[in-house]
């Protein structure tokens, strides 16, 4: 699987993500698929969240939203339809 999720592979999951773009806390909230490429990126390379590329969003934010993810079991259901092998 490549990273950054293609097109195609993106529109086989973004259905599980929506995206709501009003503000938190003064911020304007992040894009899912950029989320999503950064948690993609920890997983297939078997890294760190603190190793995070700052091409990503922080990797606090990536972490918080992977563990919510995780909880709600949505990464088994994403990394399931991208066919991805967790480390």
């Amino acid at each position: 699987m490549d990273i950054p999720l293609s097109d195609e592979a993106w529109q086989r999951v973004s259905h599980l993500l929506p995206h709501d773009a009003k503000q938190r806390f003064g911020h304007q909230a992040r894009d899912p698929r950029d989320v999503l490429n950064a948690i993609l990126w920890v997983i297939t390379q078997n890294e760190k969240w603190h190793r995070l590329p700052t091409y990503f969003p922080p990797s606090q934010t990536c972490y918080i939203k992977w563990l919510q993810w995780e909880r709600a079991g949505l990464m088994a259901r994403i990394l399931d339809k991208l066919q991805v092998c967790e480390g």
